[in-house]
């Protein structure tokens, strides 16, 4: 991923690193194949950020919603064990968000 872009998904950031974060998640959310990319830094938990973690589930977002139809079966299957790999991992370390916080 490119690391300078990403810098722009802090809220504190300058306007141009925004801008180029959001140029730069617009051309993943087109790229065929980047989702891939996003997939994999979910599932091996490289980002700590909540914001990274953040923009990679809009990129999956998006490629579900406008191009899953069109993914291989492998690749359908990657993508969900992607997410049920993220989920598992979020449950084993005690890090999910307590009962009644999501929705309140």
């Amino acid at each position: 991923m490119d690391e300078q872009a990403l810098l722009g998904l802090n809220p504190n950031a300058d306007a141009p690193y925004r801008q180029r974060a959001m140029a730069y998640f617009e051309q993943l959310k087109e790229s065929p194949d980047a989702w891939e990319v996003c997939a994999k830094a979910l599932s091996q938990g490289l980002y700590r950020d909540d914001h990274v973690k953040f923009f990679c589930f809009q990129v999956l977002e998006h490629q579900i919603k406008f191009r899953h139809a069109g993914l291989s079966a492998a690749q359908q299957q990657l993508v969900r064990e992607t997410l049920m790999k993220w989920l598992q991992s979020q449950v084993c370390s005690g890090s999910a968000e307590p009962a009644g916080t999501l929705w309140s």
